[in-house]
């Protein structure tokens, strides 16, 4: 996948994060936050509405209470002239009033428009009576069902004036709450409700549904009509719990669908505007970062073996681009200079020493190779470039006399004659070093018949390769350490290997063991050898163990021994290398690991070979012997 799509894909799945995430939000936090406050303002338009009820009620009980308190119903109980009591219903608009005495007798007999003895049944029935005879005066208020009507039932003491604590009787009124009256109340708070007087013994239908789901906890219905209206219902209780009173409600939704439409639309509007931007910014993108980092891919490409004449620089702009380019074209001149050094390293870091006559003469070679390299390095910075510099920048200045400008110009001369002698010497030296590395590898070509793919298998006993590699280990290891050999590994049959590739891998582990317990210094140094048969999947294979109780392997630098330059060698016997022991197995079909319980607690190096030639070692081994 190429960058260019990558970007495109990235900002893809932004733009639609974007989108899912908007969605989200309008979807299940705008809109159940506009349903949330449409039930809000039904809720509010229903409690207003119950409300006012209520307040029709208590504002006769204020209006009656300042009357009975007044006196002028107690100079109306002496008085059975019933315009005066007309003038008092009229005057509180009210549908029956009745004066009683302190032995709670009716003073005024006229019934008016309702059958007032059969309201007055429901005042004091003694199961559920509204007016406590028992209490002189007693003041109260009460919804009270009369058949198919609703009273609004009040009742007061009667006093002789304000002042006056004497309580002479009771006036118990109310009137009906009828429909002209519900109709004023909606006409007084502007809202569009609707009422329906209910008996809870008779109800059916949706009144009896809204009914049953109405409790104290949740005192008002709300039921979604189409997606246009919100129906809120609440219900009017009597004196005795029973529901009376049904108001219904009808908000209006079109407010609130419309704002989610718009939103819609804006949303739609921003994933649109959102995938232009994409497109133009992928645009820009393939004008501005990717063609340069096409050109410098391809330029990376046109890298070639060491020595090729480099090309120009990559790019002309100014930018982090330019920069980039530029710079990595003088990194590819550098890391071409330093690749002939990774070859020859990595050429010498797989060839052992033979014997310590061969190791000797390198290091003695090494020597002069090292001096010259210095003398190199010293005739480098001997140039006086910084002099050099400023003889050409006061040359260029325009305003120098004759004389100044031909000492500068006798300086340049002799400053480059000096370069140029240097640079003679240089070549000189370097042919030396050229020699003296030839040399080298003159010495070293003893060893180049280890490195050959077309090694002689033979089969050969286990313990005559361990003696073979015993004897080349140097006698002062063998003479400071026990070491000790299973004595199954004398019964064990031949197996194919190349014997003196693998001699050079048992000396060399022998020796790593001698140095270790040369480092840690136990009281007694222990090197135990052993191996035998094993069988993985099917295949047969010899498990060797090395064991020491030397200085152990940190848990973090177990897999890093076998890496190329890991070493914890200071001074003494470096071996063949591990690295080298490493792919040496490898080419074998065979593995090599360590394992160790950590510092100062010794290891043990574990090595796998294939019984029959050409038996490849299966990357499970390890965990199956564990």
């Amino acid at each position: 996948m190429s960058l260019r799509e990558r970007i495109l894909i990235v900002l893809l799945v932004m733009l639609c994060c974007y989108a899912g995430v908007e969605f989200f939000v309008l979807k299940q936090v705008i809109a159940p936050e506009l349903e949330k406050q449409e039930q809000q303002q039904a809720r509010e338009d229903l409690r207003r509405c119950t409300d006012a009820v209520g307040r029709q009620l208590t504002g006769l009980q204020k209006k009656l209470l300042s009357l009975s308190r007044s006196g002028q119903l107690y100079s109306k109980m002496a008085s059975t002239s019933s315009d005066l009591i007309d003038s008092t219903k009229s005057k509180l608009d009210l549908d029956f009033l009745a004066i009683y005495n302190n032995r709670w007798e009716r003073i005024n007999s006229k019934a008016d428009q309702v059958e007032f003895e059969a309201v007055e049944k429901i005042f004091f029935a003694p199961e559920h009576s509204i007016i406590k005879k028992n209490i002189p005066g007693y003041s109260g208020k009460a919804l009270v069902r009369q058949q198919d009507r609703i009273l609004l039932v009040i009742s007061a003491p009667i006093t002789r004036s304000s002042l006056s604590r004497t309580v002479d009787g009771t006036v118990v009124a109310g009137q009906f709450l009828t429909t002209a009256r519900l109709e004023a109340i909606r006409d007084q708070l502007q809202l569009n409700f609707n009422w329906d007087f209910i008996d809870p013994h008779r109800l059916v239908g949706q009144n009896k549904e809204i009914v049953q789901r109405v409790s104290t906890a949740e005192p008002f219905d709300l039921i979604p009509v189409g997606e246009e209206f919100l129906q809120a219902s609440a219900v009017v209780y009597d004196y005795q719990k029973q529901p009376i009173l049904l108001i219904k409600t009808f908000q209006d939704r079109i407010v609130s669908q419309q704002s989610l439409h718009v939103m819609q639309m804006a949303l739609y509007g921003k994933i649109t505007i959102g995938a232009v931007a994409v497109l133009l910014l992928t645009w820009l993108l393939q004008r501005v970062v990717i063609r340069p980092i096409i050109r410098l891919i391809k330029h990376i490409g046109n890298i070639d073996h060491p020595g090729k004449r480099k090309t120009a620089p990559l790019l002309s702009r100014k930018d982090e681009i330019g920069t980039l380019a530029n710079e990595f074209s003088k990194m590819c001149q550098r890391l071409q200079n330093a690749q002939v050094k990774l070859m020859e390293k990595s050429y010498l870091s797989g060839v052992t020493e033979m014997s310590s006559g061969i190791l000797h003469n390198v290091r003695n070679a090494l020597s002069p190779i090292t001096t010259r390299i210095e003398r190199i390095k010293g005739q480098f910075r001997a140039v006086p470039l910084e002099n050099l510099e400023q003889a050409q920048s006061e040359l260029q200045h325009g305003s120098l006399d004759s004389a100044r400008r031909k000492d500068l110009m006798r300086f340049v001369d002799l400053t480059f004659q000096d370069v140029l002698m240097n640079l003679n010497e240089m070549v000189s030296g370097l042919d030396d070093l050229s020699d003296q590395v030839f040399q080298i590898e003159d010495m070293l070509n003893i060893q180049r018949t280890f490195g050959r793919e077309d090694k002689p298998v033979e089969f050969i006993k286990p313990d005559e390769l361990l003696n073979k590699a015993m004897e080349m280990v140097p006698e002062s290891i063998r003479n400071e350490c026990r070491i000790s050999i299973d004595s199954k590994l004398k019964k064990l049959s031949a197996i194919p290997v190349e014997p003196t590739t693998f001699v050079q891998i048992l000396q060399n582990l022998l020796i790593n063991a001698a140095e270790s317990l040369e480092k840690e210094g136990p009281l007694y140094r222990k090197i135990h050898i052993s191996a035998a048969i094993e069988t993985v999947q099917e295949r047969h294979l010899l498990h060797w163990q090395i064991q020491d109780n030397g200085g152990g392997i940190a848990e973090e630098k177990i897999q890093q021994i076998f890496e190329r330059g890991a070493s914890s060698k200071q001074k003494g016997l470096t071996g063949i290398g591990l690295h080298w022991c490493a792919n040496t197995l490898t080419a074998m079909k065979g593995r090599i690991w360590a394992e160790s319980q950590g510092p100062h607690r010794g290891a043990v190096f574990h090595i796998l070979i294939p019984m029959a030639p050409e038996e490849e070692l299966v990357e499970t081994a390890q965990e199956t012997l564990e």
